[in-house]
């Protein structure tokens, strides 16, 4: 008798155990933006940046603000959990097609709402759609380089797609920091490498009054390079000049 008791202790023990992530995910549903799904998802998310990558938040982004795009430097895969980290509010991203296009992780991205497009060439439709959705209040991260970096530079030649977006959105750039990810382009490696990650998030930048509206070519060039800086300025870098990306700005490049 005293046995079957214990056994039925360690059952109500491991039931409970089993239980505890879907209480915790209902628990902060009721508190999140996010829906349940997405908290679901984002919950291993969270436990890989808080302790695998012993990550560090400086700065928030707004929760006032109406709508932003976020750009950042982009160093591994596994970018959007940290950048996650700087809001309450679900993230939105932009991913190239060809990553989302088994059926499990096409419904993972539709379930977390990603933004699938074409990096060779303009994504009319996948343009559009993001400078809607910013447009009605949604945050988006676009990362300017359009690819990993895996060189030594700070960052590769940058595409001016993210501060075209926000014009006409008529919403502000938020630049972003991501620091010390010693990850490669091996799309798995951030998921068994420890670091100690760093994200500074920066003030937004009223990219609609630097362009006086416009999206002229050299507009532009120049409101990009400006935001860039803004990024680099957050890794203490004073002294570099960004680099626009040509037509062929993905050739001889690993995506």
């Amino acid at each position: 008798m005293q046995q079957d008791s214990a056994f039925l202790l360690v059952d109500i023990v491991l039931v409970l155990a089993a239980l505890l992530p879907l209480w915790l995910a209902i628990g902060y549903t009721v508190r999140s933006p996010l829906n349940f799904l997405q908290v679901l998802l984002w919950m291993p998310a969270a436990m890989f940046t808080a302790f695998l990558w012993r990550s560090r938040l400086y700065g928030r982004i707004p929760e006032d603000i109406d709508g932003a795009i976020l750009i950042s430097n982009h160093r591994s895969s596994a970018d959007p959990f940290f950048m996650q980290l700087a809001s309450r509010r679900p993230i939105g991203w932009m991913i190239a097609r060809e990553f989302a296009s088994g059926p499990l992780i096409r419904h993972l991205m539709n379930i977390l709402d990603v933004i699938t497009a074409g990096r060779r060439g303009v994504d009319t439709a996948a343009t559009k759609r993001v400078i809607r959705e910013a447009k009605a209040g949604r945050l988006i991260c676009m990362f300017p380089e359009g690819r990993l970096n895996t060189t030594e530079q700070f960052m590769q030649s940058c595409r001016p797609g993210a501060i075209m977006v926000a014009i006409r959105a008529g919403v502000p750039v938020i630049p972003c920091y991501l620091h010390n990810l010693p990850f490669s382009n091996v799309i798995a490696q951030p998921f068994y490498t420890p670091a100690r990650v760093s994200l500074f998030v920066g003030e937004p930048i009223d990219v609609v009054k630097l362009a006086n509206g416009q999206t002229d070519k050299a507009t532009l060039q120049r409101v990009t390079i400006h935001c860039l800086k803004e990024i680099a300025r957050l890794a203490g870098i004073h002294d570099w000049e960004p680099e626009m990306a040509g037509k062929n700005w993905l050739k001889n490049h690993t995506p």
